[in-house]
């Protein structure tokens, strides 16, 4: 059985704080790939996010030439929210892998709020990567607050079904999908925040800012 690593985001746009923790996470759990699951209709986004088409695209552009790295479009072909439970089903009735589904812990501090969020464990390994506020102290206090069944063993919590829940400390790049697209918004370069190839596949369709297919054109490098 193959482990793979998932990591969903609504990836508006992908960037090196996405990337480079994946690679470290398929490293240190010698992972066999990681799958990247751009978001269809994100339920916890308040803001309106650029169609999936582009999105799926800029993941697509941001890990090619990468062999243990793919993009995922199952949640681009279902309507409605897209709740992490009902994807990973979905993944598990295409295929019985050994599943480990990497989330920030800023979003792990909150994972009680999401959607039948206590099935989720029941189905995959949880990674949970150093990210927004805190670190391993509040990790653990989280994971004995909404999971009191977990026994923990050599810093990993086990569940009673076999799956288990760990903290992955990864390289901390201070860079967001906000950012970046303030920086876009206001004519700001975004060189070297992400891909060259997303870099440009931006600017080309005007990504974030009317005047950016503009700029492209006057100055594509």
């Amino acid at each position: 059985m193959k482990r793979v690593g998932l990591l969903g985001g609504t990836f508006d746009p992908i960037h090196f704080g996405h990337l480079r923790p994946a690679e470290e996470v398929y490293e240190k759990l010698k992972l066999d790939k990681i799958i990247f699951i751009p978001a269809g209709t994100p339920p916890h986004k308040k803001s309106r996010t650029s169609p999936f088409a582009l999105r799926f695209e800029m993941a697509r552009l941001a890990i090619e030439g990468v062999p243990h790295f793919e993009v995922s479009d199952l949640e681009g072909k279902r309507k409605g929210p897209s709740y992490s439970v009902i994807t990973l089903k979905e993944l598990l009735a295409a295929s019985q892998e050994d599943y480990f589904f990497i989330l920030g812990l800023d979003a792990f501090l909150e994972f009680d709020t999401w959607f039948s969020f206590r099935e989720i464990p029941r189905l995959v390994h949880l990674v949970v990567i150093n990210r927004g506020e805190g670190g391993e102290k509040e990790f653990r206090k989280k994971v004995k607050e909404i999971f009191p069944e977990a026994q923990e063993k050599e810093k990993v919590f086990a569940l009673p079904n076999g799956k288990t829940i760990r903290y992955v400390p990864v390289t901390r790049l201070d860079i967001s999908s906000t950012m970046i697209r303030e920086a876009v918004s206001k004519g700001k370069s975004i060189r070297f925040l992400l891909p060259e190839a997303v870099r440009r596949f931006i600017l080309a369709h005007g990504l974030y800012d009317a005047g950016a297919r503009e700029d492209f054109c006057k100055n594509p490098e």
